[in-house]
């Protein structure tokens, strides 16, 4: 007997709705220290500059992510894999898909801010183009710790 064909792992992109609120709220609380709320995310949607994307693998939501796009210029405000599906490569489909979306929306500049110690998040946006500008010092306010500017031009 031959090897044991591997099954296709069916990942899939769409718009986000407010039907998938519940399931990005757990996304958050999973994945963030400074996690957005319901009705946090439900204006995001709802926000004319905006577009989120959902990322589902056999139907179920793994992963979200979102921009604002003013002038030309996306401003990616999050990115989010759940935690079991983490190192699997998901975050850099993700991360390619919000980029494909931002362009077919008009964006000619992608943006970022990131953790300076989330260094895996850090090599995604690397691997998807993006090149490290600088630094915010103190920018997340929960814990005083610097971003790290990036940009995808």
């Amino acid at each position: 007997m031959g090897k044991k064909a591997e099954t296709e792992i069916d990942i899939t992109f769409r718009g986000m709705a407010a039907a998938d609120i519940d399931a990005v709220v757990r996304l958050e609380a999973e994945t963030f220290s400074d996690a957005w709320k319901e009705s946090m995310l439900l204006d995001e949607i709802n926000n004319s500059i905006t577009d989120y994307l959902v990322m589902e693998k056999d139907g179920v939501v793994i992963g979200y992510a979102g921009f604002w796009l003013i002038a030309g210029e996306a401003q990616i405000t999050r990115v989010a894999v759940q935690l079991a599906e983490q190192g699997e490569g998901y975050g850099t489909k993700l991360v390619a898909a919000l980029i494909r979306r931002a362009r077919e929306l008009g964006a000619k500049a992608i943006t970022l801010e990131v953790r300076k110690s989330n260094i895996v998040a850090q090599k995604v946006y690397l691997t998807c183009g993006f090149k490290n500008i600088g630094e915010r010092p103190g920018y997340y306010k929960n814990t005083n710790e610097a971003a790290v500017i990036m940009w995808l031009l």
